[in-house]
């Protein structure tokens, strides 16, 4: 597994700002694109992409986050992610990643869910 794509959903288990904006310079690219279904628009910056993490774990304490499976093509990945509340509910979601020529996210594309056919 990419050590950055571990590191990243680490750490948005993390409720501190400062120790979880290390992880994020150490795992993201510095031209980061990151989109999600709640994010209105991509988010193109570690700032913002750590405040938006932090979100995270300030609205549900004790929650983590974890690669539940991945799978690779050359430098593109996808991964199921479990997201775990502090009380074990959890839900699944799916990210398609790009990776940088330092092994850094360079894209993440968020899904909820694993898009189970209807």
């Amino acid at each position: 597994m990419s050590d950055s794509i571990a590191a990243f959903f680490s750490a948005w288990g993390d409720p501190n700002p400062e120790t979880r904006a290390r992880s994020l310079r150490d795992c993201v690219g510095e031209d980061v694109v990151y989109a999600d279904p709640r994010t209105p628009e991509p988010i193109t910056d570690t700032a913002a992409l750590n405040h938006y993490i932090g979100m995270y774990s300030q609205h549900s304490p004790g929650a983590t986050a974890h690669v539940a499976a991945l799978s690779t093509t050359g430098t593109s990945h996808r991964a199921t992610v479990t997201f775990v509340m502090a009380d074990g509910a959890g839900q699944h979601g799916q990210y398609f990643i790009e990776l940088d020529k330092t092994g850094r996210l360079a894209r993440l594309t968020g899904f909820a869910g694993l898009g189970e056919p209807e």
